[in-house]
């Protein structure tokens, strides 16, 4: 019960931040597994992302990267997909992922998120669409999903930019209300979406794109003073800072079920020191440039406590439990 209670506790302060995003490892940064291979796809590696159909797309990282050469546009991590293959009739890849939560009636949010074009494949497009629907577009087929999704790239703008630089994308999108999925991918079937040639030498006749810090959520930062504490009536002592800095998870269940996996710090800034200590205050994991990556590996469950310095000075501490899966 202590462990539902936490989860809860940190599924709903997660989704107070200070410009809210609903989208759940918008960087691809939180991975199940290490990433090795370069074509490897494994999407889902980076929880609660998924591939929508048959399709596999790429979970990458910097120095693996399929199809040219890119860092990614924030930390290690980012997705890659393919939007057409001149050789596979209407193949497409579509990432998906389950947002924070539905969104309300008439609701205005911003979709912004950025892409590059791989420079060794050889066409370009403008067929990038953005689908928010009620209920998952998963399905069990390698071709086009056929819908009209709610937003897209601007027609005849192909996705061209193959410098190592990130394109941003920014659009805008009124919500019908319930919408709970968003969905990544070429919409359109091989005859409508537009194609433009990459002169360089290419052999492969695909059109590929980049993909990472992906944003959906309000148009306008919320006023700071706006967030009420109600976060402080809940179960389960999860941590609770302004809205303004980081929101801390007081619980790992390392059981491969994509929830609380591992010790994922929202709003974490870059260079932050991690170190946990068990009970009787010895120390037993540290990172001096921690990535959200620590699930507990080699403890027993049990009770810790953790301390995290920031690169501004600042030192947050508070309790950690590891809880495992009872066999």
């Amino acid at each position: 019960m202590k462990a539902i209670a936490a989860c809860l506790a940190f599924t709903i302060i997660s989704a107070l931040t200070k410009a809210q995003n609903l989208v759940p490892n918008p960087g691809f940064e939180l991975s199940l597994k290490p990433v090795k291979s370069v074509y490897a796809g494994n999407i889902d590696w980076a929880s609660p992302w998924f591939p929508a159909g048959k399709g596999s797309p790429d979970l990458i990282k910097n120095g693996e990267v399929p199809y040219g050469e890119q860092d990614a546009a924030d930390g290690n991590q980012y997705a890659g997909i393919i939007l057409y293959d001149r050789d596979n009739s209407e193949f497409r890849e579509y990432l998906e992922v389950k947002l924070v939560r539905a969104l309300k009636p008439s609701e205005e949010v911003c979709l912004r998120l950025k892409v590059s074009a791989a420079d060794r494949c050889r066409y370009f497009t403008d067929a990038l669409g953005f689908s928010l629907t009620t209920d998952s577009l998963i399905n069990n087929t390698w071709s086009t999903i056929r819908r009209e999704p709610e937003m897209r790239t601007r027609k005849f703008e192909a996705l061209s930019d193959t410098s190592e630089s990130w394109q941003q994308i920014e659009l805008t999108y009124t919500a019908k209300g319930g919408e709970r999925f968003l969905t990544i991918g070429n919409f359109r079937n091989d005859a409508s979406t537009g194609l433009q040639t990459n002169f360089k030498e290419s052999y492969l006749k695909l059109a590929y794109i980049y993909i990472d810090d992906i944003f959906l959520g309000p148009c306008k930062p919320e006023v700071p003073g706006e967030l009420q504490p109600i976060v402080e009536q809940l179960p389960g002592g999860a941590e609770v800072l302004p809205a303004s800095k980081l929101h801390v998870p007081n619980i790992v269940t390392p059981n491969g079920d994509g929830f609380n996996d591992v010790f994922y710090i929202y709003g974490l800034p870059r260079y932050s020191r991690l170190t946990i200590f068990n009970q009787s205050n010895k120390k037993v994991y540290y990172s001096n440039n921690y990535r959200n990556d620590w699930d507990g590996s080699g403890l027993d469950s049990g009770n810790y406590r953790y301390e995290l310095a920031l690169p501004d000075g600042n030192i947050i501490s508070g309790p950690v439990d590891v809880v495992r899966r009872k066999h």
